[in-house]
């Protein structure tokens, strides 16, 4: 890897003055260096020039991306300290990285593992940024179609900060706050997709659609083609689950601090309770938490076959420690519920050492004449 050429910073010097929208190229030096970034980084091969409107797109695709995570945290009951989670100037302009490549467009470098890491590894160099475990969202271009990059993936969690990388795709057309996440334009650049990927990077994990919710699918759901044709549900709206925006809520980019970021939270649940609704037809789990880093919500999650189609519950810790959640939609009549909790530092974790989903505590379940039942607990 190796530094923009001066040719190229020209380039994006045109740029910028061309857009409408503010927008900037390099990074100030920050107030505080130790809070983490969600940087936004493009990168191409050796032998690729950068699409002309790449500064035009990459404003639009931040813009809409604050827009819609503050929207459906807020909506969900979680709205985020932090509104402005793209990095800024003084000027209040956005603020991009850019990294081009050792490797050419026909290398088969692109679709190898640990990519990511050698993009992220150059732009700390070239901008000089301090290690602070920031989360990193890579755009890789290729060229145009049919050129592209296929293997979109993320990962992350509070602590460590995270990645996530898609394809740029360079084809004509407007990203519009106004129009859903997988509709029309937005479908075509797989806008869903990317975001998506996003998610991972802050530490989401999977989850699906709720019926009962009527938004159609959800953004840790299905891909969208995938998620139309299993539920036979043409809705292009694509909203964020409440389990969702609970475990964005504390992230450090949305809460705006740090404070105790990388200490795991000690903790025990206790008094575990499950009593069935029989009027209401759920579920309502309660129990209590004792811990030294207070948790703001309680996360479950039903365990399927399809990863991406796995209903998700949250419901609030009161100050007490006291937690209730209703479990209103299950798929299937026995199985596990994945339950997690999500703390004011940020970490969301079920065993107190692992993060999301992957450590959450496991409570056996099953449907019987008496309604929904927990198999154990208590015991």
């Amino acid at each position: 890897m190796r530094a923009l050429s001066r040719p190229f910073a020209g380039w994006l010097f045109l740029v910028a003055s061309l857009v409408l929208v503010p927008t900037t190229w390099c990074l100030a030096e920050d107030s505080d260096p130790a809070h983490p970034k969600l940087n936004m980084v493009l990168y191409v091969p050796s032998d690729v020039d950068p699409p002309a409107d790449i500064g035009k797109r990459f404003i639009q695709i931040a813009a809409y991306t604050e827009q819609y995570l503050v929207n459906e945290m807020t909506r969900a009951g979680y709205p985020p300290e932090v509104k402005q989670i793209f990095p800024r100037d003084e000027k209040g302009n956005f603020k991009f990285l850019f990294v081009k490549g050792d490797h050419k467009a026909d290398s088969d470098r692109w679709e190898k593992g640990g990519v990511n890491m050698e993009i992220i590894e150059a732009a700390v160099k070239k901008y000089e940024l301090p290690r602070s475990r920031h989360v990193w969202w890579i755009w890789m271009y290729l060229g145009d179609p049919p050129k592209r990059y296929s293997n979109y993936r993320g990962a992350g969690n509070s602590i460590d900060g995270g990645w996530a990388i898609c394809n740029y795709t360079n084809i004509p057309g407007e990203i519009d706050p106004k129009v859903p996440l997988a509709a029309g334009f937005h479908f075509d650049f797989t806008l869903k997709a990317c975001i998506h990927e996003l998610g991972h990077g802050f530490g989401l994990p999977h989850l699906g659609p709720m019926a009962r919710d009527r938004r159609g699918n959800t953004l840790m759901g299905p891909q969208a083609k995938v998620y139309a044709k299993k539920v036979d549900d043409r809705k292009k709206d694509v909203y964020l689950c409440d389990a969702s925006a609970a475990m964005l809520w504390k992230h450090p980019i949305f809460s705006g601090t740090h404070d105790q970021r990388g200490q795991k939270p000690k903790f025990e649940m206790k008094n575990l309770k499950g009593e069935f609704n029989r009027q209401g037809r759920y579920l309502e789990l309660t129990g209590d938490i004792e811990t030294d880093i207070p948790a703001h919500s309680v996360v479950v999650i039903e365990e399927g076959t399809d990863g991406y189609f796995r209903k998700s519950f949250a419901g609030r810790v009161d100050e007490k420690g006291h937690f209730s959640v209703d479990v209103k939609e299950l798929d299937h009549e026995k199985g596990d519920l994945r339950i997690l909790f999500c703390f004011e530092n940020g970490i969301c974790t079920g065993d107190g050492e692992g993060f999301g989903d992957q450590s959450a505590l496991t409570q056996p379940y099953e449907v019987t004449r008496r309604g929904v039942e927990l198999i154990g607990a208590g015991d």
